[in-house]
């Protein structure tokens, strides 16, 4: 088969054709982005008119069994969804879910018959349109990328970080479509000889660095370069983001519509971030014997109730200057202008307004600098002296199944979070037994040292989780690491929790004596399980990690054929893989159980996954 596309020499006339013609199909090409928000719109509509539907149904008829809820099609979606959630392994490595490609791939071949169509057989025309289509995607893309103002995440009830996978697929669609625009016009300016002169042109210059831009930012946000240095892809990522429109506006006047529309959403949303950050004059203390600091800070009651109702949301934390400590003309100082760093609130005080973070220091420059502020607390003086200014972002990252788990509409739920995921699974689970009391819940918490653990009963708003039975936490690190549990409960000393208050499983707060008992424990913390019979937590069970398949087992086992249950997982992805598998491994086998087969839907935020698994 020969190559379809020639070079052709158009008449002024000719050109116009082609000019309105580029400019159709890019209006087409960025229309057409628009359709899934029009049948979300629509899906809500009918999801709305259907629950209203389904009330008066529950109001006519008392004994109405739940199992009649849905029809046959709803199991098969959600088994459709449950595989297309699945990560694509290659080479022992985990290159984005199903519907990443499958969607990537769907929105790519549209582009690319949008790029051919009605072309003429012209090689120019057919370059052009690589070039205005690819551009049409600009706004869309920023638009994905939004955290405050994001119209998807809006009518999908979506967070921005489910969200923002496509924000990558889009990114890598539109790469492609640059690259190829570039190809066919180096190969037209070398086959037509104009190679020196066309790279001398303003119009070309400018081309050429967006294009160098546009590779420095996808390189810097591969997997590995993102994960060496998020600084690096953050700052880039910022800069490109910012130049690109302007460069394109130089290099291709007729996409100038489609580059003012993307520098006003980008200026927009960040105009509408700055409106919602706060400054707080917040308290820090170290986790003695963690690399953990434990963030306490004020926020105006207008915004608490905002953090209430969206349990496991997370802000962003900036150091303000006062906060720095450093040389105003320095990098070090200038570097936390565009530092943004995303920590979960693990606990909100709705009398005073205070928010909890927890941080875990890896070696950052924002979780260095908070170390160093919590160590300074202990060395100030004053009601006043021991508190620093953080400005807070949010929140965001609203987990969309969390109305659904306080509302009562699922009989078990198991949430389960390895380290500093509790600091997502806590703050739902307190949601859930308050608002949903009726619920069989538990929480199963594993962690790495004794210390670990500390951050969530410090304190007198807290839930007293030590002494709640359906709280299990498991330490999974070394016996006798006195670097860990020691430092955490005190030297040379082990350290054992037990209940000696009366068990209540609704409690909402921890009164003095909140379980940790240096004086007396004689129970290494090495694998804490509730022993029921002795009352207490012990390390005389379950001296591993716990055993996750097992544990959901026994959840279903314990499920009656029409109680819904739903499974949470927050914690290292290798633990939400290996869940997700044995699910799918043990439960997706059955098709007749109505509490069997339970498909998940997943995200990822933070470098951590989390996972709701729905009922059939």
């Amino acid at each position: 088969m020969s190559w379809p596309f020639e070079f052709q020499d158009l008449s002024p006339g000719d050109k116009q054709l082609r000019r309105q013609e580029l400019d159709r199909y890019a209006g087409y090409a960025q229309l057409s982005v628009f359709l899934p928000l029009a049948v979300g719109i629509l899906h809500k509509l009918v999801t709305s008119w259907a629950s209203r539907s389904r009330r008066d149904v529950y109001s006519a008829i008392p004994n109405y069994n739940k199992s009649q809820r849905s029809g046959e099609l709803s199991p098969r979606l959600r088994k459709l969804s449950w595989w297309l959630g699945e990560d694509v392994v290659a080479f022992g490595k985990s290159w984005g879910q199903r519907d990443q490609w499958i969607g990537g791939a769907f929105w790519g071949l549209w582009l690319l018959l949008l790029c051919v169509l009605d072309t003429h057989r012209d090689y120019l025309h057919v370059t052009k349109r690589f070039g205005i289509v690819a551009a049409s995607q600009y706004p869309i893309q920023y638009l994905l990328a939004l955290k405050s103002l994001n119209p998807f995440a809006y009518v999908f009830r979506s967070s921005h970080e489910r969200v923002n996978r496509w924000h990558r697929v889009l990114g890598i669609v539109i790469y492609t479509f640059i690259c190829l625009h570039v190809i066919f016009y180096f190969n037209f300016f070398v086959q037509t000889g104009i190679l020196a002169q066309r790279l001398q042109a303003p119009v070309v210059i400018f081309g050429v660095v967006a294009f160098w831009a546009l590779t420095l930012l996808n390189t810097t946000a591969v997997h590995q370069v993102r994960h060496y240095s998020y600084r690096l892809f953050f700052l880039t990522h910022l800069l490109v983001a910012f130049v690109m429109p302007p460069l394109l506006f130089f290099h291709a006047l007729p996409a100038k519509w489609f580059m003012a529309e993307a520098l006003i959403v980008f200026i927009a949303d960040l105009a509408s971030r700055k409106m919602d950050t706060v400054v707080s004059h917040a308290t820090l203390e170290t986790i003695p014997g963690t690399n953990l600091v434990k963030i306490t800070a004020s926020i105006p009651h207008t915004k608490v109730n905002r953090f209430r109702v969206h349990p496991g949301a997370h802000i962003y934390l900036n150091l303000p200057a006062p906060a720095r400590g450093a040389d105003p003309t320095s990098s070090a100082h200038l570097l936390f202008e565009f530092l943004f760093n995303p920590f979960t609130v693990a606990a909100v005080d709705e009398d005073n307004g205070d928010l909890t973070l927890v941080a875990r220091h890896r070696g950052g420059p924002m979780t260095a600098a908070l170390g160093r502020l919590a160590r300074a607390t202990g060395t100030s003086s004053g009601p006043d002296a021991s508190k620093f200014p953080l400005a807070i972002e949010g929140p965001y990252g609203v987990f969309t199944h969390a109305a659904a788990l306080t509302s009562g509409e699922f009989d078990r739920i198991l949430l389960v979070s390895g380290g500093i995921g509790a600091t997502f699974t806590l703050p739902l689970y307190r949601a859930i037994i308050n608002d949903n009391p009726s619920a069989k819940v538990e929480l199963i918490w594993a962690i790495q040292t004794a210390g670990d653990a500390t951050w969530a009963v410090m304190g007198t708003s807290s839930h007293d989780i030590m002494n709640d039975e359906n709280v299990h936490i498991f330490i999974t690190g070394q016996i006798g690491d006195s670097s860990s549990s020691a430092g955490a409960f005190g030297r040379g000393q082990r350290a054992s929790i037990s209940n000696s208050h009366s068990r209540s499983r609704r409690s909402d707060s921890v009164g003095e004596g909140s379980g940790l008992d240096e004086g007396n424990g004689e129970v290494e913390m090495s694998a804490m399980y509730r022993d029921r019979r002795k009352n207490k937590y012990t390390s005389q069970h379950n001296r591993k990690r716990p055993d996750l398949r097992k544990i959901v087992d026994d959840m279903f086992k314990n499920a009656g054929l029409d109680e819904k249950v739903a499974v949470v997982v927050c914690g290292p992805e290798e633990m939400s893989a290996d869940l997700r598998r044995q699910q799918q491994q043990d439960h997706g086998k059955s098709k007749t159980k109505s509490r069997s087969g339970t498909p998940v839907v997943q995200y990822t935020t933070n470098k951590r996954r989390k996972q709701a698994t729905l009922p059939r």
